[in-house]
Parts: C-alpha cells; structure tokens; sequence
C-alpha cells in the first residue's frame, strides 16, 4: 500500500513537472531594465542597476559608514588621527560604474558574471585635512544571479579594487552582497 501511494505520488508530480514546461527566462534586463536595491559590506547603502543593452549596463551605488553609532578610526596621510566622534555624523560614498555583463548558466536561474571600470568619491563626516574627501577608480567584478521565479529580483556578489588618486594614492579594496528588484 506505501509504494502504491509513493508510486502516485511520483507520477503525479513527473506529471505537474512536465505540464509545466520549460521555466521562462528572467526579465531582469530585458523586459525589465531599472533596479533598485541594497547592498551590505563595504560600502553597506543603496544600490541601483541601468541596463543599457544586453550585455551592458550603469551600476550606481551610495554607502554610509558610522550613521548612529561611534565610527572606528584611521589615520590621514600626514599621520593625524581621524575619528567618527560624533554621533549621527558618518561618512557617504557614491560610485558609479560601466559593467559589461556574461551569461555563466541559464536554467530555472541565470549566472552571470560582470566586469566594469567607473569612480568613485567618498566624504568623510569628521575634521580632517585636505577637505575630507577622496576619489579614485575603481574596477569591479562580480556574479549575478537572476530567477525565473520571482522575475524581477536579483542577488549579487561584488568586488571592486580602487585606486584613490585624489587628494592622496592610495589603494583599497571594497565588496558587497546585495539584492535588487527590478521594474
């Protein structure tokens, strides 16, 4: 009596299965081309996706440090201590980024990987010496990774090296995972 009803049970889902069919790809990029989402680690913030062809796309993103709790500190070029003392007053950075995009795997999800090159600027929210700010390029590289169920999210995966060029050179390394919906 088990494996009869074990036996239906599996007939009947093969049969749901195959009704089915073949899953749809995803929108993501193509019936749907703005994202919008966040992003955790370095910088943690918003992030925000423009396809602008179909294996090419404008990556935005904005990050806050130290919002609503005592920063961590570093020092300035010059050797000076700088510190997130105050509290509410952290620190915003802004990218923005060229991605030229690859399909890895399509099946009932899509990996992709991408590459790109853009800038960056970040505005430290404490006294310091040259004004505060930094800019720089940046090279990122990553994987995405697209549903066909839901259509319209996806989960990413980010590295980007940057290379501050001014006011000082310096370089840094900064990385993230986050999530867009698309519309």
């Amino acid at each position: 009596m088990t494996m009869t009803f074990l036996r239906n049970v599996a007939l009947a889902a093969a049969v749901v299965i195959a009704a089915h069919g073949v899953a749809h790809p995803t929108e993501v990029g193509y019936s749907r081309r703005y994202g919008v989402g966040a992003v955790v680690g370095d910088p943690t913030g918003l992030s925000g996706k423009v396809w602008v062809g179909g294996t090419n796309a404008i990556d935005l993103g904005v990050g806050f440090y130290g919002y609503g709790v005592r920063g961590g500190c570093f020092r300035d070029r010059d050797g000076r201590q700088i510190c997130d003392r105050r509290y509410g007053h952290g620190s915003t950075s802004l990218h923005l980024d060229y991605l030229w995009e690859g399909k890895l795997i399509q099946r009932t999800a899509q990996l992709d990987w991408h590459v790109g090159a853009g800038a960056r600027m970040f505005f430290l929210g404490d006294p310091c010496a040259d004004g505060c700010w930094a800019g720089g390029v940046r090279a990122p590289i990553g994987l995405d990774l697209t549903f066909s169920q839901p259509s319209f999210l996806e989960v990413f995966l980010e590295i980007a090296p940057v290379f501050y060029v001014v006011p000082a050179t310096f370089l840094a390394l900064e990385g993230g995972l986050g999530v867009r919906g698309y519309f």
